[in-house]
């Protein structure tokens, strides 16, 4: 992702359109794509701010954090359990969605890892986990 724009262009582009301009005319004499003089020229017109918003990572621990402990508790009583698997049983039990992809960036932040099981062959066939292993 690249850098937002600087602030002195976008309070141009805003006295360009306050002196008469459309959004389109000012973006071209800024040099802008035209798709940022569109969302710009929409937010002058609702009034809304053009500073950049905010990069980097999201502040917070996610929707997740707090049931941590309900997965640690299913992975300890089912070693086997894939993420798969742990994805309807917080739905049943909690009435909460996720995706496995945020199962697993929650245990991996808390130091889980998943391994393959090592009785499986190599044919394809699902990994499953074999337990979690404290990270180093």
């Amino acid at each position: 992702m690249g850098n937002a724009l600087s602030m002195d262009l976008r309070v141009r582009f805003k006295r360009l359109m306050d002196g008469g301009m459309r959004a389109a005319e000012a973006g071209r004499a800024l040099l802008l794509s035209p798709a940022t003089a569109a969302r710009w020229g929409n937010k002058v017109r609702n009034g809304a701010s053009l500073e950049p918003r905010r990069s980097g990572p999201r502040k917070g621990s996610g929707k997740l954090d707090p049931f941590f402990d309900f997965f640690v508790e299913l992975i300890e009583q089912d070693p086997d359990i894939t993420l798969v698997e742990l994805q309807p049983s917080l739905l049943v039990a909690h009435e909460v969605t996720c995706s496995t992809s945020g199962i697993d960036a929650l245990l991996r932040r808390r130091g889980y890892t998943y391994k393959k099981r090592a009785g499986r062959s190599g044919t394809g066939q699902a990994r499953g986990a074999q337990g979690p292993a404290r990270l180093g």
